[in-house]
């Protein structure tokens, strides 16, 4: 686990196996994170985003430690997919291209980091200013699947970054290892101490921690009907981020997925969340 900088083992001293879904053999030891591992994530993201090098750091020179990253990434995209495919049993060829294409989010969202702008807009009273300033959210806690590791955290990642946020990781129990070679890179590109975090483990234990933790003002969430459940209700309770808006189908079915739909500004009535996965 990566935790305020410092590679280390879980609290509790606890390991758990992942194996490689071709032989059913186990090939790679992890340490079986907790809620006190996920607090002290959070502690260390939280001080990075309050008090650390990153909280005084320039959008401008934000951009440039994403396009360091883009290098270090393809630089380094075979190993990171070998790993991917002794992790998840998918094809080369389409862990290769991915790792290929994950660069392509650093440098888009490190050109977009300095541009991210506010407005000054007209109101009906005369002796008034109103502008609008976009701010960052805080401590981001990023929850990931099995099938595409990378990319699917890039996803949440990059954006979360350019912006200004920091960052704990709770990647699938059944595919981290190419996360934490990930994480090395990082280091590499000099992201400062506690940026960006992750924390090894299972959803009923680090994950659920990570979503219920306080200081975690958003979740980004990529993951089954059961996971969606465990992380929607600590989540909502704490009012983070909207409430689900009803949602009633044609059909009628008593499963929550089926009748939780977020409220969006594009307004897609009578539109049903749907994720398509594809592995081998």
């Amino acid at each position: 686990m990566l935790i305020g900088g410092e590679w280390c083992g879980s609290s509790s001293g606890s390991w758990f196996k992942t194996k490689d879904p071709y032989s059913g053999k186990p090939w790679a030891r992890l340490p079986r994170g907790n809620a006190s591992d996920v607090d002290r994530a959070v502690q260390a993201a939280h001080a990075a985003f309050t008090s650390g090098p990153w909280s005084r750091m320039l959008a401008r020179d934000r951009g440039m430690l994403l396009y360091r990253l883009a290098d270090l990434i393809e630089k380094n995209a075979q190993r990171l997919a070998e790993l991917e495919v002794r992790d998840n049993g998918k094809l080369m060829v389409e862990m290769l291209g991915q790792m290929r294409y994950i660069p392509r989010w650093f440098q888009y969202y490190g050109g977009l980091a300095d541009k991210i702008e506010g407005a000054v807009t007209p109101i009906d009273k005369g002796d008034m200013l109103h502008y609008i300033r976009y701010e960052p959210v805080g401590v981001v806690g990023a929850i990931t699947p099995w099938n595409s590791p990378l990319l699917l955290t890039v996803w949440k990642l990059a954006p979360a970054l350019a912006a200004g946020n920091t960052v704990v990781i709770k990647p699938s129990e059944h595919a981290s290892v190419s996360m934490l070679a990930f994480l090395e890179l990082f280091e590499q590109a000099g992201v400062p101490p506690g940026v960006v975090n992750v924390v090894t483990g299972f959803g009923h234990e680090a994950g659920a921690a990570l979503a219920e933790h306080p200081l975690v003002n958003r979740i980004a969430f990529t993951g089954s009907d059961v996971g969606g459940r465990g992380t929607l209700c600590p989540v909502t309770s704490r009012q983070v981020c909207s409430p689900p808006t009803p949602f009633r189908p044609a059909s009628s079915s008593s499963r929550p997925t089926d009748r939780l739909w977020s409220k969006s500004p594009m307004k897609h009535s009578g539109w049903r969340p749907v994720m398509r996965c594809v592995s081998m």
